[in-house]
């Protein structure tokens, strides 16, 4: 091939080259964002789903129902199943439902041959609210020379919306988790009673104030409970990061709404002088506060299966630390003697030390070792004293109505909104552990 050839068939080849390495270059400004959108989806998306998201809360996690092919049982109740029946009730009024001819032939029909009872449970029809005067009489006192004033229970001190206003709006609010607009709304639907949205949330003040002794007795029992079980999670106050606690027993539970999320809170809350064990994840300001302390077994099996299941060698960590959580809640479920107890404790944590000691290569294997072992004296409260769960889901449910309630109201609005959501929140949830009627128990706070 003749030079001049030759050198013009390689020019045509870099410039051919050069033109694809245009077109490459151009292909990677247009990736290089994708990958950073990529990244920061899944920087979000870890705030909602890690090892300490419950199992229940993941997303496009597979249902049972879709996982079981092999199942080719009929639904519905099994064989065996022993069924519910709604209990009748005692009717107020009886009526007799009769006939005098046939609808078809027009005959006399005579005496019934047989009369079957069907009892009806039903509503009343929308009620017209009743609108009552008061006329308070006012006297002086002979002695003393005070003007005093006559009150009745059912007139309330402040306003002219009466108790069952007040407690019913309360309820609608706190416990049907309604917006102050479809507040005002069912109160008309029901009752053909108007009242506005800022009129609601006054009431919910109201409301507030007639339970602050409740919320006190609760705040004292909460101090002196021998095991209590403690969490908290993020709530906005004026757009403001804030974060709602929970102190919570099996009778009652106690909430307050803080901008910390340290020590400040559990001081202001239990002070120094509290004896008794708290149930709570690893968050430090707990084992800064009190050593008297049981970790939370879920958060550990959660992020040691979240762990396996990204690395094999924590698969045997992950099946050990279920296995002698699963033998040790079977070992107390008959309540085994202090000594029996002692002895447990003395293996399990013999055998938790076993494992953390082991070599582990990967580094964040190595980083959840470093978390077992620094809360080492913390998971195993529950072998020794009785009536301490070995889980802070106590707790957790506890905070559920929290966590439907900021979804629905976004932000609470001001100091005195967030005053009441805690007293009202506090009461109506302690009611509720105890088996009371809520909406009974805040009508008569509201008449005291």
């Amino acid at each position: 091939m003749h030079q001049d050839e030759i050198i013009k068939q390689l020019q045509e080849q870099n410039e051919q080259l050069k033109l694809e390495n245009e077109l490459l270059k151009a292909r990677v400004s247009e990736i290089e964002p994708l990958k950073a959108k990529i990244r920061e989806l899944e920087a979000r998306l870890a705030q909602y789903e890690n090892s300490h998201t419950p199992p229940s809360l993941r997303r496009g996690r597979n249902r049972k129902k879709d996982r079981d092919t092999n199942n080719k049982g009929k639904p519905g109740q099994k064989v065996g199943h022993k069924g519910v029946t709604r209990p009748y009730v005692a009717p107020d009024k009886q009526v007799e439902v009769t006939m005098d001819r046939c609808p078809d032939c027009g005959a006399e029909l005579g005496s019934p041959f047989r009369i079957d009872s069907k009892i009806v449970e039903e509503i009343p029809e929308p009620q017209p609210i009743m609108v009552t005067e008061y006329k308070i009489a006012h006297y002086k006192c002979p002695c003393c020379q005070k003007e005093v004033a006559a009150k009745d229970p059912s007139c309330p001190q402040e306003g002219k919306f009466g108790n069952n206003v007040i407690a019913l709006a309360t309820i609608f609010k706190y416990e049907d988790r309604l917006p102050h607009r479809k507040i005002h709304d069912a109160m008309m639907r029901l009752y053909r009673l108007k009242i506005s949205p800022a009129t609601i949330l006054d009431l919910t003040r109201r409301a507030a104030d007639a339970i602050q002794p409740e919320y006190d007795a609760i705040l004292r029992k909460i101090r002196r409970a021998p095991i209590l079980y403690v969490d908290e999670t993020g709530i906005h106050v004026q757009g403001e990061k804030h974060w709602i606690w929970t102190f919570t027993t099996p009778s009652e539970t106690f909430f307050v709404i803080r901008k910390s999320r340290g020590m400040k809170v559990l001081m202001e809350v239990l002070t120094r002088r509290f004896k008794g064990i708290i149930v709570c994840d690893g968050w430090k300001p707990y084992a800064r506060f009190t050593n008297c302390i049981q970790r939370c077994w879920a958060h550990l099996l959660r992020e040691s299966k979240d762990i396996a299941e990204k690395f094999e060698e924590a698969i045997p960590l992950h099946n050990a630390l279920k296995e002698l959580y699963d033998l040790l809640t079977k070992a107390l479920e008959n309540d085994p003697p202090p000594e029996v107890r002692r002895y447990l404790c003395h293996l399990a944590r013999e055998a938790l030390r076993n494992w953390i000691s082991k070599e582990y290569s990967i580094e964040k294997v190595q980083k959840f070792i470093g978390k077992i072992n620094n809360g080492f004296s913390y998971w195993f409260t529950f072998v020794i004293h009785p009536g301490v769960e070995p889980t802070n889901n106590r707790a957790e449910r506890a905070l559920r109505p929290q966590v439907v309630l900021r979804k629905i109201l976004g932000t609470l609005r001001n100091e005195k909104g967030t005053s009441i959501h805690e007293r009202i929140m506090t009461t109506l949830a302690t009611w509720g552990q105890r088996g009371l009627d809520c909406l009974q128990m805040l009508t008569a706070k509201l008449a005291s």
